[in-house]
């Protein structure tokens, strides 16, 4: 069976005309290089972990995996799934600002 596909086309050199409505926001798309993004997830979140728990154990304590995954992520090796990212933004509250902070470093 197959699903329809959401494809993201992206043209940064068309001009947003100034007078439409919304036009100080932009899409993530323009402030953020998902590629980048990917690449530079498993360094943010071993930032994260470093500067949250004392050691990759109690990482895989608070997020119930294996001890090596959590020296993954520990190591920067991989970064944490969708459902650990949540975990973490639904139970600390520093986390967003944490994250938000490090991009902007980053750019």
């Amino acid at each position: 069976m197959n699903h329809p596909r959401l494809t993201l086309i992206v043209n940064n050199d068309a001009p947003w005309p100034q007078d439409a409505g919304g036009a100080k926001q932009k899409s993530w798309s323009n402030q953020f290089d998902p590629y980048a993004l990917k690449v530079s997830a498993p360094d943010l979140w071993s930032a994260y972990f470093r500067d949250r728990f004392r050691s990759p154990r109690e990482v895989a304590l608070f997020c119930d995996v294996s001890f090596q995954t959590a020296l993954n992520w520990w190591g920067a090796v991989t970064a944490p799934a969708s459902h650990i990212a949540l975990l973490v933004m639904l139970t600390d509250p520093g986390a967003p600002k944490f994250f938000s902070q490090a991009t902007e470093q980053a750019a």
